[in-house]
């Protein structure tokens, strides 16, 4: 079958150069060098990680949804993700275009996602273009990170990609595009349950009973599987209920209604005024012929979907209905799930959790990129505890999970020692850690039950003498 289908497939060579006389940078697939201001690089298809029926072959990356999760609004068209791994360039880049080598048929397509890390270590939305289409980010950074998308046909047949390359650069010094505020936006939208217990969702996850997460219909704002970099916090006032969790799905009905953002950058339906979606505008007022993007007519306006644990347990809802949404990451800042302790106090709530350090070892810096708030704090290794004390205050006894941020670097410690204290003064735990990996994001680092109180996380610098351990903030959700 697969052999008929290719017979009549087009063969679209799409960008085999960047420009007459300006090639791919050799010999290493990810090199990069700068051009004129622009940084060229070819990403490797071999180093990400894919969602859905993604399959490398012979002929390059094949997506083939032959058994991808279908949703109650009936997509006619599926979509699987390649996320590659996160790179840092040398300089700055607001605006990105991609060059792609892929074979297509009819009512397939390739599509590329770029972010960029902003200050603080938040990730800006993602961003999406087409071959030779040249778009603007809404923030300036140098640690890029790239998404393909793959959209296969209403028959489940996708393109196969043999290359994906991109050209960044910096059109201007203030790259904001007015999308971020001092607040973070909220609305109210109407709100539908989405269930589909054994299904997978758009980042890869498969959905189990009573699973936390939402879905918003558009990729902008799609966190990666299990991921935290976009996050909504739910209030439902039937119940006065409200829950924090990640956007882990596309949908409900559009794909790409990012309807939180301003018109002016709204990726479709420009015309409709900032936080209406569009189902809710086709389904009350007509709007589109009352259809939705994909011409299907609504049978509600919903703006989110949203997962059981979070609907029928956190939300106490007992059926769909309005909700207010606070979308979290449009603050410009991360978007942390639970109760944050960073390194330095001026960035803590101290009646909820602060820093605390023992002995003179301890020095704040930032001199690695990617840590999280305005700084890190860091101690060389010694035969001596002297921990940096991460306080952190629970009104009720529950059981919490503990994630540190660090940044990374080769002289970092390859064990270092997070010692996890319940209010009992109980050790509960001496994880291990290798610093030299994993820097700039949420490490989970255990699930604990604490009581009501002060517990403590510990970081202690008895470690490898030449070697450096970094206390840089942690989370407990």
């Amino acid at each position: 079958m697969r052999a008929s289908w290719r017979s009549t497939l087009m063969t679209v060579m799409l960008g085999a150069v960047f420009a007459e006389g300006v090639a791919v940078a050799e010999p290493a697939p990810d090199a990069q060098r700068a051009e004129e201001g622009a940084w060229r690089w070819t990403e490797a298809l071999s180093a990400g990680e894919g969602t859905g029926e993604l399959v490398s072959t012979r002929d390059g990356l094949l997506y083939e949804p032959n058994a991808v999760m279908r949703r109650p609004e009936g997509l006619n068209r599926l979509t699987g993700l390649f996320t590659f791994p996160a790179r840092t360039l040398a300089q700055p880049v607001d605006t990105f275009r991609p060059r792609i080598q892929a074979t297509q048929s009819p009512g397939t397509a390739v599509e590329v996602d770029v972010r960029v890390r902003v200050p603080g270590g938040a990730w800006s939305e993602w961003r999406t273009a087409t071959e030779g289409e040249a778009v603007r980010l809404p923030r300036s950074g140098t640690e890029v990170q790239v998404r393909l998308a793959l959209v296969a046909d209403e028959r489940g047949r996708g393109p196969v990609v043999q290359q994906v390359g991109l050209e960044g650069w910096r059109e201007g010094t203030g790259t904001e595009e007015g999308l971020q505020a001092l607040a973070p936006l909220s609305y109210r939208v109407y709100a539908t349950r989405e269930g589909l217990v054994g299904g997978t969702t758009a980042n890869g996850h498969v959905i189990k009973t009573n699973d936390r997460f939402v879905a918003l219909p558009s990729r902008r704002g799609l966190a990666s599987n299990g991921g935290s970099e976009y996050q909504v916090r739910v209030c439902y006032s039937k119940t006065a209920k409200c829950a924090t969790t990640s956007v882990w799905d596309v949908g409900p009905w559009n794909t790409k209604d990012d309807y939180w953002n301003p018109s002016s950058v709204r990726e479709m339906w420009k015309t409709l005024p900032q936080g209406k979606p569009e189902s809710q505008a086709a389904y009350q007022d007509g709007f589109n012929g009352g259809l939705d993007q994909f011409g299907r007519r609504p049978s509600n306006p919903a703006g989110i979907d949203i997962a059981d644990g979070t609907f029928w347990t956190d939300l106490g809802m007992t059926n769909n209905d309005w909700v207010d949404v606070t979308y979290l990451w449009t603050s410009g800042g991360g978007t942390p799930t639970g109760l944050v302790v960073d390194s330095n106090n001026a960035n803590n709530d101290q009646a909820k959790g602060y820093i605390q350090l023992t002995g003179s070892s301890w020095a704040s810096s930032t001199n690695v990129a990617g840590y999280y708030g305005s700084s890190y704090l860091v101690s060389p290794g010694a035969a001596v505890s002297e921990p940096a004390t991460f306080w952190f205050y629970l009104s009720a006894a529950g059981t919490k999970t503990v994630d540190a941020w660090w940044t990374a670097a080769t002289d970092r410690s390859t064990a270092a020692p997070f010692i996890v204290v319940n209010a009992a003064g109980t050790q509960l735990a001496n994880v291990k850690v290798n610093q030299q990996l994993n820097g700039a994001r949420w490490n989970t680092l255990g699930t604990w039950s604490f009581p009501a109180g002060w517990n403590k996380v510990q970081l202690s610098r008895w470690v490898t003498a030449g070697t450096y351990v970094v206390a840089d903030a942690i989370q407990v959700r």
